[in-house]
This record gives structure tokens, C-alpha cells and sequence, in this order.
């Protein structure tokens, strides 16, 4: 039994050996570090490819901003303004009315006597 399992051992260990050659080959063939200059040259582009992006944010925050104020104003206008009192009851009858009216249509008018 112990056979087997040696033989098992040795065979992941030289598959273990043979992964680790690979990465290692793989590794070597990756191109070396970044010298300064070109960490340096990385930046650099990165900013300015990050400049149009700042304006475009700096712009849509002011859009916002903008828009904010508008939904303010807007509230404040369509706020609901309490509507006015009721006129009091009036004692007065509905034939009172009329013959109110009816006297007003008699009386001649200040302007059209001639």
C-alpha cells in the first residue's frame, strides 16, 4: 500500500517541477521592468487623457447644480397658496335678490340721460 502511494507522490512532485519550469519560462519571457522615464511617461498620458474627463465632470456638476436651483424655484411656484375665505352667509332670501336686480335694471343709468 505504501508503494502506491509513494509513486503518486513522486509523479505530483514532477508535475509540481514541470508547472513551475513552465511559469518560470513564461515569466523570463515578459518584458522587464519599467524604467523610471517610462513610469513617468505613463503618468503623463494618463493625465492628460484624464483632463477632458475633469472638464466633462466640472461641467456636469455645474448642469446639476443648475438644475437643482430650477426644481427649487419650481417647488416654490407650485407650493399650494390656501385658498381665500368663503364669503359669509347672507341673510337674504332668493326672492330679495330678485327684486333687488329687477330694481337695479329700472334705475336709469347716471350716463345715457339726455
Amino acid at each position: 500500500m505504501e508503494l502506491p502511494l509513494s509513486v503518486v507522490a513522486i509523479l505530483a512532485a514532477v508535475v509540481a517541477l514541470a508547472l513551475v519550469l513552465s511559469l518560470r519560462n513564461q515569466v523570463a519571457q515578459l518584458p522587464r521592468g519599467n524604467s523610471d522615464a517610462d513610469l513617468e511617461r505613463l503618468r503623463q498620458s494618463s493625465g492628460a487623457e484624464l483632463e477632458p474627463l475633469r472638464q466633462e465632470l466640472t461641467d456636469l456638476r455645474r448642469d446639476l447644480d443648475h438644475a437643482q436651483r430650477e426644481l427649487e424655484e419650481l417647488k416654490t411656484i407650485t407650493q399650494v397658496v390656501p385658498a381665500p375665505p368663503l364669503p359669509r352667509a347672507r341673510s337674504v332670501g332668493l326672492s330679495d335678490l330678485r327684486e333687488q336686480l329687477r330694481a337695479a335694471h329700472r334705475e336709469p343709468e347716471p350716463g345715457s340721460e339726455e
